[in-house]
């Protein structure tokens, strides 16, 4: 793999303090399965105050981010790289881990999840594999280091982790030692935090085609712990949704539900995955509203003003997906429409003799009914003599 020259700035850095730093994880993993790489994560057997010491000789700015577990982040040329030193778990409950700094890189692997996350490069771009996680990886298949039920009992976040990279990088079913120990341990997610499950969730629901993965998770009642009524996964296989955000499948996903039971599924979801108010909002509004399968050029501006342009095409992409319709049409008129301002306030209608108050404000949305259906053609001067003839 090639290191980037700010990365390679970095491990000069701690390698002239006399430490060693190498890649580790996510950026190792795809970058041998040539895909983009965004985060730059490192290891080094530095220890966290050696390590910030040698990156401020070089001038580079260094943040305790998470000093308990040995990070630091460091900063140059506006992009963060996290600097971990070398550990391994000495206690874990679950949920959390005591660590213990090593200079030892393969108990650093040992304590990661799954062999393809236990990859490490050096600045030459050569492979360090200490449990067998390039075979693994090029048969896009998951294993866990070590024993699969002692690893998902150090921490239950990782019976999510499993769905979510199977659906991000494996081919076929997973193994049904794993599958096992995932259902064993299901009823565990309910003591992890919303925001950790909602993390993994929304990774899983991002990746290209969840829809096989979803089906396993049901299987082992894992999707179950999350939304707790039954949904069909195989909806989010459509390609429609190349494109779409973890808020749109999962709405998708509840809408396969009983239609009256929507919101309240909406609400409790939102709630358990800690959702902000404005993925609340969007999520509510996305399963309480519908746009039917064929639109006239006037309904679809109506719709677009109505909602804007984000939200609009969202929703007919659920529909679309719902109804087998082709909307690429609808998404491309929106896409290319330049949305109109309403040209009249309230001010502007007191100006000619309307009284303030409840009435000016359904004048209002009576005119702006007259100028959507004009097409949105009708000038301020024109909406304003119509207005006169209505006093």
């Amino acid at each position: 793999m090639q290191v980037d020259h700010e990365t390679s700035l970095i491990i000069d850095a701690i390698e002239k303090f006399g430490g060693e730093a190498r890649l580790v994880g996510g950026c190792v993993r795809d970058s041998i399965l040539q895909r983009d790489v965004h985060d730059i994560d490192l290891a080094t057997n530095l220890l966290p105050n050696q390590a910030t010491e040698a990156l401020k000789l070089h001038n580079i700015k260094a943040i305790p981010t998470g000093l308990k577990h040995g990070t630091i982040t460091a900063i140059l040329n506006k992009r963060s790289f996290e600097i971990t030193t070398l550990r391994y778990d000495v206690k874990c409950d679950g949920r959390h881990a005591k660590v213990e700094f090593t200079n030892s890189w393969q108990a650093d692997a040992s304590r990661r999840d799954f062999t393809f996350n236990a990859l490490y490069a050096d600045k030459y771009g050569q492979i360090y594999d200490y449990f067998g996680g390039t075979q693994d990886l090029k048969a896009r298949r998951l294993n866990f280091i070590g024993n699969a039920e002692d690893r998902i009992k150090e921490d239950y976040l990782r019976i999510l982790r499993v769905f979510r990279f199977h659906a991000k990088i494996c081919v076929g079913d997973l193994s049904d030692e794993i599958l096992d120990v995932c259902k064993k341990h299901s009823h565990m997610i309910q003591n992890l935090s919303g925001e950790r499950i909602r993390d993994e969730m929304f990774k899983l629901l991002e990746c290209d085609n969840p829809a096989p993965t979803l089906k396993s998770m049901q299987e082992s009642d894992v999707l179950q712990k999350i939304i707790p009524q039954e949904v069909r996964g195989e909806i989010l296989s459509s390609s429609l949704l190349s494109d779409s955000g973890a808020i749109v499948k999962l709405a998708l996903l509840l809408r396969t539900t009983e239609k009256n039971d929507r919101i309240s599924l909406g609400k409790h979801v939102s709630k358990f995955l800690r959702l902000s108010n404005k993925q609340k909002k969007k999520l509510l509004f996305l399963l309480s509203n519908n746009i039917k399968a064929e639109l006239s050029e006037k309904e679809q501006k109506k719709y677009i003003l109505s909602f804007g342009k984000e939200l609009y095409c969202d929703l007919v992409k659920i529909c679309g997906v719902e109804s087998g319709t082709n909307v690429d049409q609808y998404i491309s008129f929106s896409q290319a429409f330049d949305i109109p301002k309403f040209p009249l306030s309230g001010d502007d209608l007191i100006s000619i003799g309307y009284q303030s108050g409840k009435s000016l404000g359904r004048s209002l949305e009576l005119l702006k009914q007259h100028w959507e259906d004009s097409s949105y053609t009708l000038t301020k001067e024109e909406l304003l003599l119509y207005a006169q003839n209505l006093l």
